[in-house]
């Protein structure tokens, strides 16, 4: 099992840095053409909505139609009832979100200042108007979502991974060469993505057995289940994008730019949650979901030491590298254009204090998926609601004082707060501590943390000021070479077991190579 984690994680590594190198080149695109302005705080206001749909009910549908197929496929000898299933799953998403688009293009001004009642009159009516062409896209989004469950389910995970990035590059050359400064060909060409997002998935589809049906049985116990799950699901998966619209909430009466500042910021955390930590859950959550459904304990704890490990050996030193380089990376990616030195200033100040919960949004996704795999959806509600509350307060006290700093650091300190409680729940059920694995590992990853961030602190004091791109990026090369190497040899001398697994994982693939 840890053999064949680390190998579909790794593969999905490499489609994820692709994705995502898309994805930043498409902020790029953004911020070059727009800045940190009233377009952008505009277009962000118009794609909270459908957002936060993609980012929570889609993931919710993968988190309560995965268990489910799984379980059918290894039941069912006959296989109508998998598609039977799949296929309603699949038609009734799709046919909720035609009403619920339908509902958003129609109350879009009242959507807008729902979740940016702060925005200048003229920005909410722009970002009305750009609702409009976004919200139907929920459609694709929501059905390509469904589909993902069923691929995941059968081990194919090639085509959802590569989806997203399909969007990215919708929107890459609507901004760069179709319409570049036209904030409503940002807007048509991210409707158009979620159109590829759907079809690059559909197509893929028939290579796991699975055949469409037109059919709905909203009587069978099995989907009425998927849904009874599905709300709770929904609240538990949605606790980070519910921190950014409480950061917009907030922000949006602070100085103009402080809510693209910190969208900047959180698409820079999320780039190594969408990389690493994605490609572990991913790999992961078929294993554990079978297993669970075996009750095969022992292995199902193995399964979440190993994958707990794998995510913060990236997460920490990831957290690290943020909070050490805010600036610079800042700088040397989005200061162009319209984006000034005055925006890298308020983005990276946004940065720094929101980079310590990249480590334990990294565990929360994780968890999540061991309590959707156990079939418990109360646990991530639970607690995911007392860290809304948590968020909520925190903000309040740091807005006035900090600015939009504050909003960073409160989205820090309600993570901690969640992931910390799954980990209790999960520790009480599966005794996660049991053999000092998970112990072991989290100390030598901090202290290889620690080790890797004095060499990299004091050569960034060091390096002189350097004003050009060319230098900034050769700092920075430089900076985060010596990083991984110093980490990398650092786990080695102290024996860090997941890092070992990694390392015969790439020996075995040399070997076979070398056979070949």
């Amino acid at each position: 099992m840890a053999k064949n984690l680390v190998k579909t994680a790794g593969l999905l590594l490499v489609i994820n840095i692709a994705v995502k190198l898309l994805g930043f080149i498409r902020e790029i695109v953004i911020a070059k053409g727009f800045g940190a302005s009233s377009y952008t705080d505009a277009y962000l206001a118009a794609y909270t909505i459908p957002y936060l749909l993609q980012a929570i009910l889609g993931y919710a549908f993968v988190s309560a139609v995965l268990p489910l197929l799984s379980e059918c496929w290894q039941e069912s000898g006959d296989n109508s009832r998998t598609f039977r299933l799949g296929s309603s799953l699949i038609n009734i998403t799709a046919a909720g979100m035609l009403l619920l688009s339908i509902i958003g293009i129609a109350a879009s001004p009242a959507l807008v200042w729902l979740v940016a009642p702060g925005l200048p009159r003229e920005t909410a009516a722009l970002a009305a108007g750009l609702a409009r062409i976004i919200f139907p896209s929920m459609i694709f989004m929501s059905a390509g979502m469904v589909i993902s469950g069923v691929l995941n389910s059968r081990y194919r995970f090639g085509a959802a991974a590569i989806a997203p990035g399909l969007t990215s590059l919708a929107i890459i050359l609507a901004v760069a060469w179709i319409a570049p400064g036209n904030i409503y060909a940002l807007a048509w060409a991210t409707f158009i993505g979620f159109i590829a997002f759907f079809l690059v998935q559909l197509i893929d589809l028939p290579a796991t057995g699975f055949r469409y049906r037109l059919v709905f049985s909203l009587g069978d116990p099995a989907i009425r289940r998927v849904f009874a799950d599905l709300l709770p699901i929904v609240a538990g998966l949605s606790v980070n994008q519910i921190y950014t619209v409480v950061n917009r909430i907030f922000a949006s009466s602070l100085a103009e730019g402080s809510i693209s500042a910190l969208n900047y910021a959180a698409k820079l955390m999320n780039l190594p949650l969408g990389i690493f930590v994605a490609a572990v859950t991913t790999a992961v959550f078929p294993a554990l979901a079978e297993l669970a459904q075996k009750r095969d304990s022992a292995r199902l704890r193995g399964t979440v030491q190993r994958g707990l490990s794998l995510v913060l050996l990236f997460a920490v030193p990831a957290a690290a590298g943020l909070m050490l380089l805010d600036y610079e990376i800042v700088r040397l990616l989005f200061e162009r254009g319209s984006f000034s030195a005055a925006d890298t200033g308020i983005t990276a100040a946004a940065l720094m204090p929101m980079a310590p919960g990249l480590i334990f949004l990294a565990m929360s996704m994780l968890l999540m998926r061991v309590c959707y795999a156990l079939r418990d959806v109360r646990s991530p509600l639970i607690t995911g609601g007392l860290s809304i509350i948590v968020n909520i307060g925190v903000s309040f006290l740091l807005v006035g004082p900090m600015g939009h700093a504050g909003l960073s650091l409160a989205n820090s300190i309600a993570a901690a707060v969640h992931a910390l409680l799954l980990f209790l729940i999960l520790q009480r059920r599966l005794d996660l501590l049991r053999d000092r694995y998970v112990r072991r590992s989290l100390w030598q990853i901090i202290l290889a943390t620690l080790i890797m961030s004095l060499p990299v602190a004091l050569i960034g004091r060091l390096w002189p000021h350097v004003s050009t791109k060319s230098g900034l990026a050769l700092e920075l090369l430089l900076l985060i070479g010596v990083a991984v190497a110093v980490y990398l040899l650092a786990l080695k001398l102290l024996h860090c077991q997941a890092l070992g697994e990694i390392l015969s994982e790439l020996s075995r693939k040399e070997r076979r190579n070398r056979d070949d």
